[in-house]
């Protein structure tokens, strides 16, 4: 299952919840790469990656099969790709640990804040098993691996590795390549629908004039010590595009200082599309290049433009979409002269290589400016803290990818709660009236003739209004996402009129927490628990 099209269960939690603004991709061009959509999340829910790797594994009975003994992350984007769970016995796999998509689980929150996996005992025991000599024996080629469940666990990764190869294939193949110096002054990690994220740089030529040069995926380029880093002096082979708007090229091969890094052969095909990947002398199996394990990044050396700065103490993971957001760095007091305070790192900033090294491509002073990593890491999401972390490094922040939401089974079709259904059939428009208060209650009404019950906030308002009971969803959608707010919060919110077995209520379009804004009834009111 591709990482760019796996359903992340931590979007399932968040993004429906959550307003956002939406960048639309652009027609794909030849030579112009076409970003995916992405969703700007106001009420992002920020965990350490440390706290997501201990998380139980329920099924959907809530028996414990099992915990989460490991991340896998696609090296470049750090979004993460697997779970590695580690059985318990009521799964029948006397303990042993299977590699999952990280799509096939949803998250339930609540006090226990676990993981739900609705897969058979039968259905786990397929899974790749995990081990770490497998995963050390990444590192073969297939025709090298000689244990077939070794090879299994290599198979399943590798379809995963197979993308569209290059997103200038078809006007690379006659073009002839020339060389090109400068300093790189740019590097942006270019999000396409298409062929994953890719590295374009800006290189300030001798005479003052820039060129734009696509690299490669992120993945294949951050693996290799050459990577490129803002300030670099380069030599770089390149093709230009044909009919490109920005005068595009893409490289062939890159040198940076005493290390090479090949791109494309002579004939521009993409060398990050064979099964084996060399990389500073040595080999490595294509899925050993673009998969990392959370594990390994953890107490990693970090390496800022040639000096030791200290080391990773933690990560910092947006549950929304499932990705990185920032490294937590544990300094060395030689590099800060200052206090061992842990500072934030932009993930969009680090690159992790092959052989085990974290480089960031920032000076001191941009480590020394990034705010410190707070203990309690709730709403830092919405604190702006975020916009801080990235601004500190001259970096764009993120714009998190929406996913598609899970169907939560039962919502749609004649469902009460469908988005055709009586419920909102029934909602009155002329009759939206913003609601504002202290939460005082948070209930789930019952309903007669089977519907579905709600989840609801019962608010004293300031209005001299009184208290007003409002609907926030149906409780088998709501059960498995973060609560919108608690008891005693603040609370403003935009509620219609509906009426539910004869009965009238008021029904929230969205709701302003702490959080930020959590819209339930999107666009043409049509509900978020019922879209596809």
């Amino acid at each position: 299952m591709s990482a760019h099209v796996m359903i992340s269960i931590l979007s399932a939690m968040a993004i429906p919840m959550l307003a956002g603004t939406t960048t639309s991709a652009r027609a794909q061009q030849p030579g112009v790469l076409s970003p995916a959509t992405a969703t700007a999340v106001p009420g992002t829910d920020y965990r350490s990656a440390k706290w997501l790797s201990s998380r139980s594994i329920v099924n959907s009975n809530a028996e414990e099969i099992g915990t989460v003994a490991d991340l896998i992350l696609d090296r470049g984007t750090g979004e993460i790709v697997y779970v590695v769970v580690k059985s318990g016995a009521t799964m029948g796999l006397g303990g042993r640990e299977v590699v999952v998509p990280f799509g096939s689980m949803r998250f339930e929150f609540g006090n226990k804040e676990r993981m739900v996996l609705g897969s058979t005992p039968e259905q786990l025991k397929g899974m790749p098993e995990y081990s770490a000599e497998r995963w050390k024996a990444l590192r073969e080629s297939r025709s090298e691996a000689k244990d077939d469940a070794i090879d299994t666990l290599h198979r399943r990764l590798a379809q995963d590795t197979v993308i569209p190869s290059d997103p200038y294939a078809g006007g690379l193949a006659d073009a002839k390549a020339s060389a090109i110096e400068g300093t790189i002054t740019r590097v942006e990690r270019v999000r396409t629908s298409t062929f994953g994220e890719q590295i374009v740089v800006t290189i300030e030529l001798p005479d003052r004039t820039t060129r734009k040069v696509a690299m490669g995926p992120s993945w294949f380029v951050n693996a290799s010590m050459a990577a490129p880093m803002r300030g670099d002096k380069i030599s770089v082979d390149a093709i230009p595009l044909p009919r490109d708007p920005d005068k595009l090229l893409a490289a062939t091969e890159l040198r940076n200082g005493e290390r090479r890094l090949q791109l494309r052969d002579g004939k521009g095909i993409p060398l990050w599309s064979l099964p084996i990947i060399q990389s500073d002398i040595r080999t490595y199996s294509a899925p050993y290049s673009r998969y990392l394990l959370v594990s390994d990044i953890n107490g990693l050396k970090v390496d800022c433009r040639g000096s030791k700065a200290g080391k990773v103490a933690d990560m910092i993971v947006d549950l929304g979409s499932g990705g990185l957001v920032f490294i937590v760095l544990d300094p060395d007091v030689n590099f800060m002269g200052i206090g061992d305070t842990n500072h934030l790192i932009p993930w969009t900033v680090a690159a992790v290589t092959l052989d085990g090294k974290l480089r960031i491509d920032a000076s001191k002073e941009m480590v020394m400016a990034s705010p410190a990593a707070p203990s309690e890491l709730s709403g830092i999401g919405t604190s702006g803290l975020t916009e801080r972390v990235y601004k500190a490094f001259d970096v764009p922040a993120p714009q998190f990818r929406s996913r598609p939401v899970a169907f939560m089974p039962g919502l749609r079709g004649d469902n009460a709660w469908s988005a055709g259904g009586p419920i909102n059939v029934a909602i009155a428009q002329e009759s939206l009236t913003s609601i504002e208060g202290q939460v005082t209650a948070l209930t789930e009404v019952t309903f007669d003739n089977g519907t579905t019950p709600a989840k609801a906030l019962t608010i004293k308002t300031t209005n001299g209004r009184g208290d007003e009971v409002v609907l926030l969803g149906p409780s088998a959608y709501l059960n498995n996402h973060k609560p919108i707010c608690k008891t005693g919060d603040s609370v403003k919110l935009e509620a219609y009129r509906t009426t539910i077995d004869g009965r009238r209520y008021w029904i929230a379009r969205h709701v302003d927490c702490i959080d930020g804004r959590v819209v339930l009834l999107q666009g043409s009111d049509a509900p978020v628990w019922a879209q596809p």
